[in-house]
């Protein structure tokens, strides 16, 4: 028999034994080896004490020379050294399988860390969930909200246009608007003395030359029934609003001249317009009688101080 057989042999068996207890970790593995060197060791202490004859060179076993070389103080030797051998295996063994249990016990402590994580994981994807269900509700409450308010407005509206776009008061409406467009391409000129057969237009373009204007007008006429004693302003019309504003602006310079200066030019106003203008007109007296040290004028149809 063979030490590398018998070695083969052992460390076969180790590793059989290894496979059948789970032990397939490379720390049992290391232990394993630690066990076997200390093996070989102890053969080789047996070998330094028995004489070469139970050694031969072929490898085998000489047992009979073996035998004979065995005495008391041999075999104490050989049972210190197995029990060296073996007690040093069995704290290498020990100290592999302690640390085989500090990696275990860390490997089911992450093990629980990990399912912890897992589980809040869970748990705010859950929350968020209901917070999503909530706010989906609000959404629809407020949309459920908006629309009765929209269908009670329609009502509403239908119910008011139904009144206030009656044809009567359409017509109405239309013609104010139409009455407006109409005004804003006139003006009225106050204060032109009424003369038998007098030429209203060349008249009338006497005073916008005395203005530098010579805008295109249609056939001047006088506005209203005659009174005894009373000058009826002459009303002019205009293809376009445009030339209007000009006009207005430049009559205060009719006060400077002598033929003209009891003359005034004034937007085609609406009767309404007419009442509140003339409201106008009292307030702005009044406010210069009772402060004549200071200036009043009127504009955006109010009455205004410098």
């Amino acid at each position: 028999m063979s030490s590398s057989k018998g070695r083969d042999e052992t460390v076969n068996a180790l590793d059989t034994s290894l496979s059948e207890t789970g032990g397939s970790d490379v720390f049992t593995k290391l232990s394993a080896a630690h066990f076997l060197s200390s093996f070989e060791q102890f053969k080789g202490k047996i070998r330094s004490l028995t004489p070469k004859s139970a050694f031969p060179a072929d490898g085998s076993i000489n047992e009979e020379a073996l035998l004979r070389s065995v005495n008391k103080t041999a075999l104490a030797e050989w049972l210190g050294t197995a029990i060296d051998m073996l007690d040093r295996a069995a704290r290498q063994i020990q100290g592999a399988a302690d640390l085989e249990t500090q990696i275990c016990s860390a490997d089911v402590e992450n093990k629980c860390l990990l399912k912890e994580k897992v589980e809040d994981q869970r748990t705010i994807i859950k929350l968020q969930s209901q917070l999503i269900e909530k706010e989906r509700e609000s959404v629809q409450s407020f949309k459920e909200t908006v629309q009765n308010e929209v269908k009670s407005y329609a009502g509403v509206v239908a119910s008011s246009c139904a009144t206030a776009l009656s044809p009567k008061k359409l017509q109405t409406v239309v013609k104010r608007i139409h009455d407006t467009e109409d005004r804003s391409r006139n003006i009225m000129i106050h204060g032109l003395a009424e003369k038998n057969g007098e030429d209203l237009k060349k008249s009338v373009s006497d005073i916008f030359s005395q203005l530098g204007e010579k805008p295109m007008f249609s056939i001047p006429c006088r506005v209203g029934k005659p009174v005894s004693g009373s000058v009826r302003p002459v009303k002019v019309s205009f293809p376009s609003a445009s030339v209007v504003p000009a006009l207005l602006k430049k009559s205060p310079n009719l006060r400077q001249s002598d033929t003209y200066k009891n003359i005034f030019i004034t937007p085609d106003r609406s009767r309404e317009e007419r009442v509140a203008r003339r409201a106008l007109i009292q307030e702005l007296r009044q406010k210069r009688k009772d402060e004549p040290d200071l200036t009043f004028f009127i504009k955006s149809g109010k009455v205004q101080r410098v």
